[in-house]
């Protein structure tokens, strides 16, 4: 109870030195502070205007995303498939020459030096 009494006439004391060694007049400061609650009502109308744009924006960026990447999307796979069933064979008879290729190496690696073989 000591607390709130304290808290409460602190509260009335330093209101009561505030408007008595105040150097603005009462309709002055009247004035500053309805020119600030309206600054902060413009503020949070612009706000609002602002999260409405981009909400419109983002709406507007999910239909773009729906009508031109998604289809895009499905072109370069269907493009990727064909190009990789084309060259299937391609590169299969690659892979067979490099695999010929690594088999011959192998042989020359463990082939038995002949005397005509110099070091």
């Amino acid at each position: 109870m000591k607390f709130r009494h304290g808290l409460l006439l602190g509260a009335v004391v330093g209101t009561l030195y505030g408007l008595l060694t105040a150097k603005k007049s009462g309709p002055q400061r009247q004035r500053e502070i309805a020119a600030y609650f309206n600054g902060i009502a413009t503020g949070v109308t612009q706000v609002r205007h602002s999260i409405n744009r981009l909400s419109q924006t983002l709406t507007n960026l999910s239909v773009e995303v729906d009508q031109t990447l998604k289809p895009a999307m499905k072109d370069i796979t269907n493009s990727v498939e064909t190009f990789e069933f084309e060259t299937a064979p391609r590169t299969a008879a690659i892979q067979e020459h490099v695999d010929k290729i690594n088999e011959a190496v192998n042989e020359l690696g463990t082939k038995p030096p002949t005397s005509t073989d110099k070091p």
